[in-house]
């Protein structure tokens, strides 16, 4: 009888070893078919641009007139729409969301606690005080304002319910990422509006399998290079088509509609902060060449939509260091040529 569950076990291990393996292979090598027709667009916070001392409307104008972005991914933070229990201030927002209608720019708006840019989790100081029920019950709240206040505007195209909720190993957030609550986020937002929900994880520290099924359209981050104290700076492996052809079996499994890049690295990883980083360091995780490579590597995944991180500091380098290579490599994407060209 030992014998016999021994032989079982060393089966159970050599065939587990054996589809992994298989996994690694189909994941890691080949190629996959570029998009034949690529969507660019950018992830927009106010918070990041006053971070680094910017006016953010100039920033936001910019982003719309000069690169004449067409997609943009937009934040609803609740600490700075809430600030005080039932005073709502929409003001910035509404004026973004205005800019975008005006220009015919398509908007994804972010929805929730956990949204993008430090400390990711973006609780007003007053819900802080509340208990876990209390605080989750406030927020679903503020969500139903939001989405109630935007659903009549033609920009929004997408709502997006938290942003890498599961990934609890980055950001201050007060308690662990639960689904059933995330689910329950999802099922008040399809309540109010029929527009398509994103979901969104890590395309680094994750295998979406817990997120990507709960929307219609799932949205990965693409990092190529990073810092961490302790490993210093370090390239992420995977080549390309590991991010697409993870996204067909992960949509084989929870049936999302379309994946799209959410995130693409167009930002240094600071060491430091940003602004306070010498342009050397920045270099380190991202330098212009490195820049045109991530874009060049997002065009490989064969992946049709990306939205990229870090136009802020595009506009910083440009105004600030007079460095205007990340911001005139960014405009090319919308470049459009005159007729016969």
């Amino acid at each position: 009888m030992k014998l016999h569950t021994t032989s079982r076990a060393v089966k159970f291990f050599l065939i587990s070893t054996l589809l992994l393996l298989i996994a690694a292979v189909y994941l890691t090598f080949g190629t996959t078919k570029r998009a034949e027709h690529m969507v660019w667009g950018v992830s927009f916070s106010k918070r990041a641009a006053e971070g680094l001392g910017l006016d953010w409307r100039s920033i936001y104008a910019a982003i719309l007139d000069d690169l004449r972005v067409d997609h943009v991914r937009l934040g609803s933070y609740w600490d700075e729409i809430e600030p005080q229990p039932g005073a709502l201030d929409f003001a910035d927002l509404d004026w973004q969301i205005q800019q975008a209608e005006k220009k015919g720019v398509h908007v994804i708006l972010t929805l929730g606690r956990r949204q993008p840019r430090w400390p990711e989790c973006h609780v007003p100081h007053w819900a802080k005080e509340l208990s876990d029920a209390e605080q989750k019950s406030a927020l679903l709240e503020q969500v139903t304002e939001v989405v109630k206040r935007y659903r009549g505007s033609p920009a929004i195209e997408m709502w997006q319910v938290e942003n890498e909720y599961f990934l609890s190993s980055f950001g201050v957030c007060p308690t662990p990422p639960v689904r059933q609550f995330l689910m329950d986020e999802i099922a008040l937002v399809r309540s109010l509006d029929s527009r398509p929900v994103i979901t969104t994880d890590s395309g680094e520290m994750s295998v979406w399998f817990r997120t990507a099924g709960l929307g219609d359209v799932f949205g990965t981050t693409m990092y190529r290079r990073a810092y961490n104290p302790i490993l210093g700076v370090a390239n992420w492996p995977q080549p390309p088509v590991y991010y697409s052809r993870l996204g067909r079996v992960v949509q084989l499994f929870t049936g999302f509609k379309k994946m799209i890049i959410v995130e693409l690295q167009g930002e240094p990883w600071a060491k430091t902060t940003l602004q306070d980083d010498t342009t050397e360091v920045n270099y380190e995780t991202l330098s212009p060449l490195q820049f045109r490579a991530n874009i060049q590597y997002a065009r490989d995944s064969g992946i049709d939509t990306a939205y990229l991180w870090g136009v802020e500091w595009w506009y910083y380098m440009k105004t600030e260091r007079e460095t205007s290579g990340f911001w005139d490599e960014a405009q090319k994407l919308w470049q459009v040529s005159p007729p016969g060209i």
